[in-house]
């Protein structure tokens, strides 16, 4: 049984209309979802934990529709980013709160909290405050007190947000690992594309709210569905060269390009498209023949175990990932050819062909 279905789900604001929105979240699934500043994520989160109404479609939760059920019987935590724990609250009473409040046992409660503390590692800050706690402390007690409620499912809106780059990448893994070890379900919110594809077993893409494609991490970034998601996903973002394909359909030509570029396969013949190519499949080469473009290198970024070349190719800025360490830009050859088998090739509509 899916633990999450949202059908045709609507909802409108004065200046913004999110979807309509079509998810469905499998029972356990690491499920994340990626978009830009207020592409409308948090409000899928609102709307499954029952704080936004919506104005057409329907929501489910473990096969029941939500419609009418009161956020207190939806039985789903969420882990806000600004963490919204109690200040004068111990670690212990934040990380109960939930299994006070809906008056459970106390030895349902000293077992609860046993079990949160172990897989957590917080025994040691049970005691202090808020305040006395680093942000990664912090951020163990809130996910305590998600963990604490035994709920369906935890809704988490870009939790680590705040905490520092080495922080960030440790608490990826613990995220994780406790979803894995629980068998729970996570929807997990952000706009660092880096953090979702890390730990997602599948993830949605939103933009202007919207969800343009669902898939692994592998497919969205691999096999974008349109332009937007290219742009989107990808660090640096794919070069795209604006064309049209040949009359005979196995070229695409462009001002970027010296001779027709040769295509894998017979594609659109005559019509107005994009070719993309990420910079990693953009390779260096002494080579000078037709397959081989000659570049002007106008900076390079070191950045240890790659280096970005800025390029520009045929009056085109164009970005290479180049391996290792490339201090000077004579170290960096002035031809370079592209990866015929990484090609993404997209229609005048934009959409993928």
């Amino acid at each position: 049984m899916n633990a999450i279905e949202i059908r045709g789900v609507v909802k409108a604001y004065p200046k913004f209309t999110l979807g309509p929105i079509d998810l469905t979240i499998g029972q356990g699934e690491f499920f994340g979802i990626f978009g830009p500043p207020s592409a409308g994520k948090t409000s899928v989160l609102k709307l499954i934990l029952g704080l936004l109404n919506h104005d057409k479609g329907s929501v489910s939760l473990g096969g029941a529709d939500a419609s009418g059920m009161e956020v207190a019987d939806r039985n789903i935590a969420m882990v806000f980013q600004n963490l919204a724990l109690f200040p004068h609250m111990s670690g212990r009473e934040n990380i109960t709160f939930p299994l006070t409040e809906r008056g459970a046992s106390q030895a349902e409660i000293a077992a609860r909290l046993k079990a949160v503390s172990e897989v957590l590692h917080v025994d040691h800050i049970l005691r202090k405050n808020p305040a006395q706690m680093s942000g990664g402390e912090r951020q163990r007690v809130a996910l305590g007190r998600a963990l604490a409620a035994d709920s369906r499912a935890i809704l988490l809106d870009e939790p680590i947000a705040a905490l520092d780059t080495r922080l960030r990448e440790e608490m990826r893994i613990e995220l994780k690992r406790l979803q894995r070890s629980n068998n729970q379900t996570f929807v997990y919110v952000s706009h660092d594309e880096e953090e979702v594809m890390a730990i997602s077993d599948r993830v949605a893409v939103m933009i202007g709210g919207r969800i343009v494609q669902v898939g692994v991490p592998d497919d969205v970034y691999n096999r974008p569905n349109c332009m937007a998601v290219a742009q989107l996903i990808g660090s640096p973002p794919m070069n795209l060269f604006s064309g049209r394909f040949s009359d005979d359909g196995w070229h695409f030509e462009c001002d970027a390009f010296a001779a027709p570029f040769p295509l894998p396969e017979r594609t659109r013949p005559g019509e107005v498209g994009t070719l993309g190519i990420r910079p990693e499949d953009i390779h260096q080469t002494e080579d000078r023949g037709a397959l081989s473009h000659e570049i002007g290198i106008s900076s390079i970024e070191p950045l240890g175990g790659y280096t970005i070349v800025n390029a520009m190719l045929g009056g085109q800025l164009t970005k290479i990932r180049a391996a290792g360490q490339i201090v000077r830009a004579d170290d960096h050859a002035k031809r370079v050819t592209f990866d015929t088998r990484r090609l993404h090739l997209f229609d005048a509509e934009a959409n993928r062909i």
